[in-house]
Order: structure tokens, then C-alpha cells, then sequence
């Protein structure tokens, strides 16, 4: 989870900061609790930007729809959208609870209790738009029920466009990716795959099924809606204050993150200060900066970036 620290000028010891994320699967508050937890210092929600925090500008064009949201464990995103304010929800595994033969490779998850049919009640209604809030659990179920959605007859699942309207019609459903990667980094010596790889998965069976390329819309690093979305974030914390002549001073960004193709490059297209560590994605012996997304600096760590970031705010003054 990058780490983004700003400062709005050299005269101020009052750097504000946020935790940019591409991760998710819960909610802002939940997150900043873990973080608390970790680090042995309070941090608040309001400084959380996890992948699908900007999903909440889909908000006013599908309070009322009814939204296909993929992944996460169990309901753990169906939680997430109705705490955005979503009010029809459907997943993948409520669907697969009202018809097993959805995907009859996979298994139902264990439950004390089936669901309920109140939680089932909107997986009869036609899907309005697929959201994916966060990496499948179950990608064979995740993959054929978006696929569902993408080329049924208006978004009734268990339906499907006859031949030709597959191969000259639009995709029945718009869809939403809460981010683009392709890996990402955890205990494992070797990356993983990410969200972006179920993308990657995705297109490729609905341009083998219908000939057409599926048609997207992307959140999280390095998008620019997502930049924008944590620019909104720091100017609650830090608002910018107008210098006597009228004019906004600039604010100084740090981000601190270990994927080039997410953290440094959305830092760099956005304006920002990037510093590269190599305890992720990003693996080097060496000093040498990226090939294709070069940094402001490459250190060690976290602890060294931030060292970095003082020594050169401190020259300044």
C-alpha cells in the first residue's frame, strides 16, 4: 500500500499524508483499523484511498440499478457498495445459490445456513452493470457469471443474444474494474497475479464468444480518475490556502510505492514526486531505476524513502 505525503509549502512541518491503494475488498474504515493495528498508531478512514473508493462516483447513475459487484470474501463487497450507497446488489456467489448449474466446476461456500431468500431477491432481476470491487476468490464461477451478464438479452442471466446480435451488438452490460494490475506482491518470493489478469481473461473469452472487444471502464493506479479522486482527499486534509497575489500555491506530492507500472507511473503522469522501493513488485541488486516508469529516486525501503523526502524538504528552507 503506497504511501503519499504532501506538503503544500517548504515553510510548513505539516505533512499531511493518505494510503493510496490498488487493494480493497473492504471498506475504507476497516482498512484504516488494520492499518492502526500495524503500525501501533491511530489512523484515520479519511485517509484511505483503497481501488474502489473512487467507484463511489458510479453512485448516482446506479443507486437504484440493480449492480452485478465481483469480488472479495464472501459478502465482504456487497458490504463495501451498500455502505457507498448502492441499493441492489447481486454477487457471483448469491447467484450461484439460486442456480448451482451456473458453474457446476465449482462449489458453493460453506454457510451455517443457506442464504436467505430476502438475499436473493435481486438475483431474478436483469443485471443494470457489473462492478468489480476487488480480486475473484473463484475465478472459473466469477469469470462465467460476468460473462452471463456481458451477452445475455438485457441483462437477464440465463439468457443469451442469438448469434448475430452477439457478433454485431454492443455488450449487453457496461462493466467496471476497480484496478489494473496485472500482479501484485505479498509473502510469496514471486508476484501474483491481480485483477488486471482477470481482465486479460475476460476480453479474450468475450472476443472469442462474440468477435467484439469488451468494452471497460477502469479505476485505481495509474488512472487518472484515481489521482483525481486522492488530489479531493488531500485537499480536505491540507486545503490550499490562496498567497496575498490570488494565486494557489503548488502542493508538493510524495508517493512512495513499489510497482512502476501503477505507483511511479501514475505518480509521474500526475505531477508528482515518485520514490521506487524494492521490497515489492520492484526487484533490483542494484541502484538502477526502471526501464519504462523511472522514479524521482529508488531507495531501499519505506524508512529510507521517507528519510529521502525530509533531507530534500530540509534543504529547501
Amino acid at each position: 500500500m503506497p504511501l503519499i505525503l504532501t506538503r503544500s509549502n517548504s515553510n510548513s512541518n505539516n505533512v499531511k499524508y493518505i494510503f493510496l491503494t490498488n487493494g480493497g475488498g473492504v471498506s475504507e474504515a476497516k482498512k484504516a483499523e488494520q492499518l492502526s493495528k500495524k503500525f501501533g498508531v491511530p489512523i484515520s478512514p479519511d485517509r484511505i484511498v483503497l481501488s474502489h473508493s473512487p467507484m463511489r462516483s458510479l453512485l448516482p447513475k446506479y443507486r437504484d440499478a440493480n449492480v452485478l459487484v465481483i469480488g472479495g470474501k464472501k459478502s465482504s463487497c456487497r458490504q463495501v457498495a451498500e455502505e457507498y450507497g448502492f441499493k441492489h446488489i447481486v454477487t457471483p456467489e448469491e447467484v450461484h445459490a439460486a442456480y448451482p448449474s451456473v458453474c457446476p466446476i465449482s462449489y458453493c461456500e460453506d454457510r451455517p445456513s443457506p442464504l436467505a431468500e430476502e438475499q436473493l431477491r435481486d438475483v431474478h432481476r436483469p443485471i443494470d452493470a457489473v462492478m468489480v470491487f476487488h480480486d475473484s476468490v473463484d475465478w472459473g464461477r466469477d469469470l462465467q457469471v460476468a460473462l452471463d451478464a456481458l451477452v445475455s438479452k438485457g441483462g437477464s442471466l440465463g439468457t443469451i443474444k442469438d448469434s448475430q446480435d452477439l457478433k454485431t451488438t454492443k455488450q449487453s452490460v457496461p462493466i467496471y474494474f476497480s484496478n489494473p494490475d496485472i500482479v501484485w506482491s505479498n509473502e510469496y518470493p514471486v508476484p501474483r497475479f491481480g485483477q488486471g489478469t482477470f481482465k486479460m481473461c475476460l476480453e479474450r473469452i468475450f472476443k472469442h464468444l462474440t468477435g467484439q472487444d469488451l468494452e471497460y471502464t477502469t479505476f485505481g493506479k495509474p488512472i487518472k480518475t484515481t489521482y483525481e479522486y486522492a488530489d479531493s482527499v488531500l485537499d480536505k486534509l491540507a486545503p490550499l490556502e490562496r498567497e496575498p497575489s490570488g494565486r494557489l500555491p503548488k502542493r508538493t506530492v510524495y508517493a512512495i510505492g513499489d510497482n512502476p507500472y501503477a505507483d511511479i507511473a501514475g505518480a509521474n503522469s500526475h505531477g508528482w514526486e515518485s520514490l521506487l522501493v524494492k521490497t515489492g513488485v520492484f526487484r533490483t541488486k542494484n541502484n538502477e531505476n526502471h526501464h519504462i516508469h523511472p522514479a524521482t529516486a529508488v531507495v531501499d525501503h519505506v524508512e529510507d524513502a521517507v528519510r529521502w523526502i525530509l533531507t530534500k524538504e530540509m534543504a529547501k528552507e
